[in-house]
């Protein structure tokens, strides 16, 4: 009977080959649990892309491969990016749920926020010009921007991260605790996309966990 923790299919790490679980049909990069390398999938082959960069474990209510549960709700972490932002660093978890979609967990110093990705409308310019304070949609509040630079990441992910990588954002806060997060992309050929995502802030004592 498969589970939340049952992956979708199971590769061999072309280093070492030890098992290489997948969670989501587009996972696009993973680190193997045995050697630690890093993986590019590319359709149905695994590539050998390097050495992946050493995180230094933090206290943390999430932990990788463990199934947590929220409000009567299952999540399993599958992955994680672990940014720096200058004042200190948040993590964001990559987690799927009992029914099998994807959701990102962002945990800043214990704040943390449940949010889906969602169509994005903004452009590269319109991003540029959302300065805090300002209303977008006449339901939303620049609350924070910056830029964010990836330390390192481990388990599998959905898109290409490398330790360096640099992207800026913008929080936007909405009614009854909502949030919209705005990530501004730029490829290494200059060209620049927009992500979108929408959740909510949530509350950490609310989080069960077996390990916990």
């Amino acid at each position: 009977m498969k589970t939340i923790e049952s992956p979708y299919k199971s590769l061999n790490c072309p280093q070492c080959g030890a098992a290489l679980p997948l969670f989501f049909v587009h996972t696009k990069i993973a680190q193997c649990s045995s050697c630690g390398s890093t993986i590019f999938l590319e359709d149905e082959a695994a590539r050998l892309a390097g050495d992946s960069s050493v995180l230094a474990p933090e206290l943390s209510l999430i932990k990788l491969g463990s199934t947590f549960s929220y409000r009567n709700k299952s999540y399993l972490p599958v992955g994680m990016i672990r940014y720096s932002y200058g004042r200190g660093f948040w993590e964001e978890w990559w987690l799927r749920d009992e029914s099998g979609s994807e959701l990102w967990l962002s945990v800043d110093e214990g704040d943390m926020v449940l949010e889906v990705e969602t169509e994005s409308t903004m452009t590269p310019e319109l991003f540029g010009g959302l300065k805090q304070g300002a209303f977008v949609d006449k339901e939303w509040i620049v609350t924070e921007t910056g830029e964010g630079e990836c330390v390192g990441f481990i388990g599998s992910l959905p898109r290409i991260v490398a330790k360096g990588d640099k992207h800026g954002y913008v929080h936007l806060s909405g009614k009854k605790a909502k949030l919209r997060t705005l990530e501004l992309y730029t490829s290494p050929q200059g060209e620049r996309t927009i992500s979108t995502f929408e959740g909510e802030w949530i509350d950490p004592f609310e989080i069960k966990g077996s390990y916990l």
